[in-house]
């Protein structure tokens, strides 16, 4: 009844991207085709497809050979315009997920945020004219033409079976897809080969080289007081979607949940509300759980004293690719040939 209901809007909105993406196609609205070598990861609905460990699978993959610049929008951020992340930001000025690849790959890697992808890129090439671009986000941004395009689609929530927005999830239309250069079903569970050959024929019309990956568990690290054995946990999430986390760790643990908005800014009221709620069932094989995303913006929440007295944990996680030679080796001979 809702998607009915919400029928006229849907094909509002769908005719407003399809006229968009006309006028891009026929060259009305003019794409920078970025020379050298760029990987955009991007997807063709809202919500939590894995876009942010791919980008660090592909920084993984590359960074030892190859320079790397990311380009981020930086999406919650306070500050505006191209910005260059340094140590002395935090997730208010730069957003959750650039934040995020700084800590993991500053060393090596520079990562940038703009909301204007076009802006940015040009700027990033007048930094560094010779660098691997891989953008976060970036499908529908089409102002810039990236040679490499992958969008990522969750096995439970795979964009050919989903409706316009507001019916949907959908950003623009199923044929979208057509401009991509692969596409990745992600957060996939243990698959037959006669599972993967059905989803291969849903494809087909696409006729693009499609992947499996999987999400793969770290292990759990300590951020505050440790304990000797981890049984019940509380979860704290301000991620898209925390079913596929909350599934694995309901394996082995009983889990309570404080589920917070996608890119929620977390406050000292939230910290004081999630000890207030560990307080109320707390014991020795009790721990707070949360993500690498998550825990940017908490960290620096957290004082000493409440280090020392309560059990913060993050798990790491990272992507498996389940046909991990052919996929790399097609992001390599992109790089190499260009």
């Amino acid at each position: 009844m809702r998607k009915i209901a919400l029928l006229p809007f849907t094909i509002l909105y769908w005719l407003i991207t399809f006229t968009r993406n006309v006028l891009f196609d026929v060259g009305i609205l003019k794409s920078f085709k970025i020379p050298g070598k760029s990987i955009s990861v991007g997807n063709l609905s809202i919500g939590g497809s894995g876009k942010t460990p791919m980008v660090q699978y592909l920084t993984r993959l590359l960074q030892e050979e190859y320079s790397i610049q990311i380009l981020s929008r930086g999406y919650g951020r306070s500050s505006k315009g191209f910005r260059q992340v340094t140590k002395l930001d935090n997730a208010q000025t730069v957003g959750d997920e650039p934040l995020t690849y700084f800590e993991k790959f500053s060393e090596k890697v520079s990562i940038f945020v703009c909301e204007k992808r076009l802006e940015g890129v040009l700027k990033m090439k007048a930094i560094h004219s010779g660098a691997t671009i891989i953008l976060d986000d970036a499908f529908q941004h089409r102002y810039v033409t990236p040679g490499l395009q992958l969008i990522l689609t969750p096995f439970h929530d795979q964009f050919i079976r989903d409706w316009h927005l507001p019916s949907g999830n959908l950003r623009e239309a199923k044929e979208g897809a057509n401009r991509a250069d692969a596409i990745i079903i992600t957060k996939c569970p243990k698959l037959t080969e006669d599972e993967r050959e059905h989803h291969r024929k849903n494809y087909e019309a696409y006729q693009k080289p499609l992947f499996f990956s999987t999400i793969e568990y770290g292990e759990f690290q300590a951020i505050g007081l440790p304990i000797q054995e981890m049984k019940n946990i509380l979860l704290v999430s301000g991620i898209s979607s925390s079913t596929s986390l909350k599934n694995h760790l309901m394996e082995k643990h009983h889990v309570e949940e404080l589920k917070f908005g996608d890119h929620h800014s977390f406050t000292p009221t939230d910290i004081k509300e999630i000890h207030r709620k560990f307080d109320t069932f707390a014991d020795k094989e009790m721990s707070i759980v949360t993500t690498e995303k998550d825990l940017v913006k908490i960290n620096e929440l957290l004082s000493e004293e409440d280090k020392k007295h309560y059990p913060w944990y993050v798990l790491p996680i990272t992507v498996k690719m389940e046909d991990e030679q052919a996929f790399n080796s097609m992001i390599k001979d992109y790089v190499r040939s260009n």
